[in-house]
């Protein structure tokens, strides 16, 4: 009997082809294309992002085929810290994604080079997703940074603490759930605990209630002494979304422990995860008593960062990188160009970002040649300079230009809270 000959399936595409920005007149039809090639979110959720305080219909770029959306990329409007001194206006890249039939056309990838022209034209400097997938992203110049940081312990070796603990004179300790009149205190303390996070997002009020109407925890706990509120802990299940205190009372971070502690237990989950920076407090006591996972990728996913307007990049971090230049007691004026992907700029640092500046089309003798991922990684500080070295398409012209980028972009924890990748 003769073999069938082999099939070979050819690309699928009927009519014309429109590349756009989605209207709210897309939103029902956007909705059935992400249950085609996501199998989610349900319904509740994706009309909750829609209440984004920050969402307009045309963050979705859009391919249709016959007028059918086929293939579809949402961007976020974020704000993200770059250390303490410099806010960078952000695109969160979200939901990705082609029909199974129309796959192989390179509708995707021409979306995500349209996201670099919508950048530009926005003002954004920076872009920033969560993915299983970092090889698609590399070629358009993405890196992976922010290492993924996760604290794992047995919950019975949380410490214990239970109500009713005093400490000075400010009275007794006690974690109860959160009250709306309390969204205040949680903002202070989330700037109190991330302010010096570079990738923390920025959250305005409205953007507060926004993520806590959500629901992506099922309790906030709120780690009180007497009726002053010292810590506050976001839980889904035996896992610690985003814990923060004030650094002034450690005792408010073991009471918080011991009350997931206690509730996980009741619960009976073995164990309690916490997503936190490497520098957080509450990953000492992890590192005591479970372990803590400090990797590129974790559970399959990796955080990785674009930079598609670099002449804007520059100049929103200069006062950053001035406060840098002036810690380290570098002799000020400080120079270092750089050359990526044939383009060129000439840092100027001075003692204050006011009168640093930027100047394109320019290099001095001190210099680094990088390619775009390797630039990225360098400049949000997942690589120090030894490890940019080491990766393709790097090049410097001097040691002392080695020297000047070791002050400008040293190794820094990025970190974003699942309760913002999530939504960004």
């Amino acid at each position: 009997m003769k073999a069938p000959a082999p099939v070979f399936r050819l690309p699928f595409r009927r009519g014309s082809v429109e590349y756009g920005l989605g209207t709210e007149a897309d939103h029902e039809a956007v909705y059935q294309t992400l249950l085609h090639v996501f199998h989610g979110p349900d319904r509740e959720s994706f009309l909750g992002a829609l209440s984004d305080p920050a969402y307009q219909p045309d963050q979705r770029l859009l391919v249709k085929v016959d007028g059918r959306i086929v293939s579809h990329v949402h961007l976020t409007q974020r704000q993200i810290r770059y250390g303490s001194a410099s806010v960078l206006p952000m695109n969160g890249v979200m939901w990705v994604g082609t029909l199974p039939e129309y796959r192989g056309l390179g509708f995707a990838q021409n979306l995500m080079r349209l996201s670099d022209d919508r950048a530009r034209e926005t003002g954004v400097a920076v872009q920033a997703l969560t993915t299983g997938m970092p090889q698609f992203y590399r070629p358009f110049g993405w890196g992976i940074c922010g290492r993924q940081t996760v604290g794992q312990i047995l919950s019975r070796n949380l410490p214990q603490a239970s109500d009713g603990i005093m400490e000075g004179k400010g009275g007794f300790w006690h974690v109860r759930p959160w009250r709306q009149v309390e969204l205040n205190d949680l903002m202070a303390l989330y700037e109190l605990q991330y302010a010096d996070t570079t990738g923390s997002v920025v959250r305005s009020e409205d953007y507060w209630r926004w993520i806590i109407g959500r629901k992506y925890a099922h309790v906030i706990w709120v780690a009180c002494q007497g009726e002053t509120v010292r810590g506050y802990a976001f839980v889904k299940d035996h896992k610690v979304l985003e814990i923060a205190s004030d650094p002034n009372y450690p005792q408010a971070l073991k009471t918080l422990l011991g009350r997931v502690r206690a509730e996980a237990l009741e619960r009976a989950y073995p164990e309690v995860i916490v997503h936190a920076p490497p520098e957080h407090p509450v990953l000492e006591c992890f590192r005591t008593s479970g372990k803590v996972v400090d990797q590129d990728e974790y559970e399959g996913s990796a955080s990785m960062y674009h930079v598609p307007n670099i002449d804007r990049f520059l100049a929103l971090i200069l006062p950053e990188l001035s406060r840098r230049a002036v810690a380290a007691g570098t002799t000020l004026p400080l120079e270092l160009g750089l050359t990526v992907d044939d383009r060129r700029w000439l840092l100027h640092i001075e003692a204050t970002g006011a009168r640093s500046r930027v100047e394109p089309d320019k290099l001095s003798r001190r210099h680094l040649t990088l390619s775009q991922s390797t630039f990225t990684r360098l400049l949000m500080g997942h690589i120090d300079i030894e490890h940019a070295a080491a990766e393709d398409g790097f090049e410097s012209s001097t040691g002392t230009a080695v020297d000047a980028a070791r002050v400008l972009f040293p190794l820094r924890p990025i970190w974003r809270s699942p309760l913002d990748s999530a939504t960004a």
